[in-house]
């Protein structure tokens, strides 16, 4: 039994004369070239040499299997071959790929940079042409200057000339600078007369179109009666008619002016409204331009419908003269800056018309006239006449510090009047 043994031990170390280690070895040396292989794309790039490898490999382990050692080492180097083999043609036809690549590449640049030295060959042959242009031009441009040189030296000489023309031209100015003064301030106070007497004008022509508008009713009334006096047809009742109308009609007119005259002493017994006016003015230019600034300021937020910033012209402690004209009777009111607001609040609910606008100058204050209308009352018919009601603010606004406050404003407001 134990030389049995050791038959059997020495069989399985040993292919016949061939060591199995020799035999394992040789199988991993062509699994590791075939790894190998592998790492490089042999089995792209060289797959015949790779399949042949791969089974040279296979019949070796099969070889091994069946105890016949030098087939199987023989295989196995095979394997190793065609596998180290495959490796080397697939590594041999990368870099020829890689190869071929750059030189295309190259080629690719070459041709790209002889185009840039056409390219470069034209801009330069541009450029020398270009160059040829400019000395040309330069060439010009010398005379030019020569010539212009010419031209300034003869420049010289009639600037000398025109320096005593000049200077007599600015004593003639620096005259007429003072003559024009003069005349603005002139026209400032005749513009001044001539409102005064425009104001004067106003009240007269209301209190006239007043008197023409009520007799204007009494003709239209007398009229009426005289067509309903043709329609009966009594010649007799109809004369007698209008003798009585007539007679009305002058009785009427004498009422009217009896109540006119009494209008005139009733305005003509009243304290003044407007401020006593000199004609003298201590504002320089620069204030009647800033002072008209703000009146212009003050004016556009009340028809911008900004109450506040409106209000933010008045001095705190300001009293305002409020009349109001209705059937040819004054109704006068002092109001403070609060009445002053609530009155404001009211009159915007109305949609006034700006008519006319007059600036003054008054001692320190700047003065603005402003005049609004809105209708009161539409003609009936086309021998009617409109109604309007009328309302004039008279501003008085002078400089405290660097802002412009109003100090004084006069409200006049007539209702149910002719427009004027």
């Amino acid at each position: 039994m134990l030389l049995v043994s050791f038959g059997f031990v020495g069989c399985g170390g040993k292919l016949g004369k061939i060591e199995t280690s020799a035999v394992d070895m040789a199988i991993a040396d062509a699994e590791a070239a075939l790894a190998a292989a592998v790492d490089v794309d042999a089995p792209t790039l060289a797959s015949d040499l790779f399949e042949t490898a791969k089974a040279d490999l296979e019949s070796a382990k099969t070889a091994l299997d069946e105890k016949k050692g030098n087939d199987a080492l023989r295989l196995a180097y095979q394997a190793i071959a065609n596998a180290t083999l495959a490796r080397t043609n697939s590594i041999n036809i990368t870099k020829n790929s890689e190869l071929n690549a750059s030189i295309l590449q190259k080629g690719a640049e070459a041709e790209s940079l002889r185009e840039t030295v056409n390219s470069k060959k034209e801009e330069l042959t541009g450029l020398q042409s270009e160059i040829q242009n400019i000395q040309s031009e330069g060439q010009q441009l010398k005379q030019t200057v020569r010539d212009l040189q010419k031209e300034n030296r003869e420049l010289g000489d009639t600037r000398a000339a025109y320096g005593e023309q000049v200077a007599q031209l600015s004593e003639t100015l620096a005259e007429i600078q003072g003559r024009t003064r003069r005349a603005e301030t002139e026209i400032r106070n005749y513009g001044r007369e001539v409102a005064a007497l425009r104001r004067k004008l106003e009240v007269a022509d209301i209190m006239v179109k007043e008197e023409g508008y009520q007799k204007r009713t009494v003709i239209a009334e007398i009229d009426s009666l005289k067509r309903q006096l043709r329609e009966q047809g009594q010649i007799y009742t109809e004369k007698l008619a209008e003798a009585n109308q007539q007679n009305a009609g002058t009785k009427h007119a004498e009422y009217l002016k009896q109540k006119a005259q009494e209008a005139r002493a009733y305005v003509d017994s009243q304290s003044p409204l407007h401020p006593a006016k000199t004609g003298r003015i201590t504002l320089s230019t620069e204030q009647i331009a800033t002072g008209k600034a703000a009146l212009s300021n003050w004016e556009h937020a009340w028809h911008a419908k900004n109450l506040n910033g409106h209000l933010a012209y008045y001095e705190p402690n300001i009293i305002t003269d409020k009349v109001v004209i209705r059937e040819s009777k004054e109704h006068r009111s002092k109001i403070d800056l609060q009445q002053l607001e609530a009155n404001l609040h009211q009159m915007g609910t109305y949609a006034w018309n700006k008519a006319k606008t007059n600036i003054e100058v008054e001692g320190e204050s700047v003065i603005g006239i402003h005049r609004l209308t809105r209708l009161a009352m539409p003609a009936a018919d086309e021998n009617a006449t409109e109604l309007y009601n009328i309302w004039i603010r008279e501003v008085w606004m002078h400089q405290v510090g660097n802002n412009w406050r109003i100090h004084h404003e006069i409200w006049q407001i007539y209702e149910n009047v002719p427009n004027f």
